[in-house]
């Protein structure tokens, strides 16, 4: 499995533990996701 591959797998693995992290520091779902996705673009 290359590098980029893994590190892909991960983020995507992470997504439901980081939105529901999000979730309770922003008590919304929609500002929840948008959090979520900004911080796997920027990763």
């Amino acid at each position: 499995m290359t590098p980029e591959a893994s590190l892909r797998d991960g983020l995507l693995a992470a997504i439901p533990s980081l939105r529901a992290f999000a979730i309770s520091l922003t008590n919304s779902p929609v500002r929840a996701d948008d959090l979520v996705q900004d911080t796997v673009l920027r990763a």
